[in-house]
């Protein structure tokens, strides 16, 4: 029965925190980048469409949309499922977050976004002050929530 009860706490961790993140990433995007939700989420579908996504309908935002949220899912499953591993994880979860985030925007940066269609490549160092609060952004209201879900549902 505690197996049974501990796999739903699995479950409610990795949907909390994906959900969690990924609202919390859209609304920051939204508010670096100045435009409005539907632009955030014709500019995520260029992964999959290519610049032509920009001029897209609600088809192509839903695509952004579905696909940013199960992006953050499986982050926030990853995050999860180390730390049953790694307990480590949500004891400090208030500074494992944060790492996690910055994992997060390196492997969206450097590998997911060069090899999609988005076009644009690596960014460079030092970044200038929209990709800066990009990557603050993903450590505070993308790795934190997902590891404070990760505690509050699972425990130390």
């Amino acid at each position: 029965m505690a197996r049974k009860q501990q796999g739903g706490s699995v479950a409610k961790a990795i949907l909390y925190g994906g959900l969690t993140a990924a609202s919390l990433d859209l609304l920051s995007a939204d508010l670096i980048y100045r435009v409005d939700l539907i632009t955030v989420m014709h500019s995520i579908a260029r992964g999959w469409y290519g610049p032509s996504a920009m001029s897209g309908g609600a088809d192509v935002a839903l695509v952004g949309l579905v696909s940013h949220y199960a992006i953050l899912t499986v982050a926030a499953a990853i995050f999860v499922l180390a730390s049953l591993r790694f307990p480590v994880l949500r004891r400090l979860w208030w500074l494992t977050g944060p790492a996690f985030g910055l994992g997060v925007w390196v492997v969206m940066h450097y590998l997911v976004v060069p090899n999609s269609h988005a076009g644009g490549g690596i960014p460079h160092w030092p970044l200038k002050t929209k990709g800066m609060e990009e990557l603050v952004g993903h450590l505070v209201l993308v790795g934190l929530p997902i590891a404070w879900w990760a505690r509050r549902l699972l425990g130390r």
